[in-house]
Parts: C-alpha cells; sequence; structure tokens
C-alpha cells in the first residue's frame, strides 16, 4: 500500500470520529436511516450506535403489522411510507414525521403506528446514551 493511500485512510478514519463526537455533543443526532424492506446496519458504523426496539426488528415489523389499520378510504393505494424520528436518550422518539409520502389518509396512520411504538433501547456511544435520528417504511399492502 502506498503511502499517499495510507494517509487518505488515516484522513477519512479521523474525519469520521470528528462527525460521531459532534453528533453525540448533544446539539444533533446521529442520523441512521434503514430505509428498505429490513434494518440494514451500515458497516461503516458501530452497531452500539444503532437504537433498538425492544425485542429487534422482527418485533417491531410485527408491532407495525398487529396495529396498522386501513385508513378508511376507498381508493386503492399500496405503497410505503417512510416516518423518520428521533429516538431520544430515554428511548422514547420525538420530531415524527413523514419523509417520503404515500397518501395523506396513510401518511397520518404510519405516523401514529410509529407514535404508539413503546419506548426504544437508545442507541449508545462509549457506554452513553445518545440521541439518534432514525428511519422506518411502513408499508401498506393488499393481503
Amino acid at each position: 500500500m502506498t503511502r499517499g493511500v495510507c494517509i487518505y485512510k488515516v484522513l477519512g478514519l479521523l474525519a469520521l470520529l470528528t462527525f460521531l463526537t459532534g453528533c453525540a455533543a448533544e446539539k444533533e443526532p446521529l442520523i441512521i436511516s434503514p430505509l428498505s424492506h429490513g434494518i440494514i446496519i451500515d458497516p461503516k458504523i458501530p452497531e452500539e450506535l444503532y437504537p433498538k426496539f425492544p425485542g429487534g426488528p422482527e418485533k417491531m415489523n410485527e408491532f407495525i403489522n398487529e396495529n396498522l389499520r386501513w385508513p378508511d378510504t376507498e381508493a386503492d393505494v399500496i405503497g410505503r411510507v417512510v416516518v423518520a424520528f428521533t429516538v431520544e436518550k430515554d428511548g422514547s422518539l420525538s420530531s415524527i414525521k413523514v419523509v417520503k409520502s404515500l397518501d395523506p389518509l396513510f401518511d397520518k396512520e404510519a405516523v401514529r403506528v410509529v407514535k404508539s411504538m413503546p419506548k426504544w433501547k437508545p442507541g449508545m456511544d462509549n457506554g452513553e446514551p445518545i440521541r439518534v435520528r432514525y428511519s422506518v417504511p411502513v408499508t401498506f399492502q393488499l393481503k
């Protein structure tokens, strides 16, 4: 490996550490966005930084499926609403909002379900809880 490549790797690592340190400093939450059908863990971000739904991703999907109600509409709308929120240091959810809309009635239902979630296990950095911005897809499909 050449010396120039090593320098760039070290600089990249320092930039990542600076970013993570700044995120943990109270002001802005770390942003993690698993925006697919399952939870995708970015290998560049330590797993402890991720907040966790009680019981894990499978239980979160189960919770959403059990609590999601089809909006009272005659529209044949199917698709996905993406809801973003902040998992606070105590595990509560705040700043809940739709970041990918489907239809106003379906958006409202997705937000309602996310608001009804139990407290999460917060993300941790060096053993301390941190605020983390997170997003989940809520899929509406006919059975």
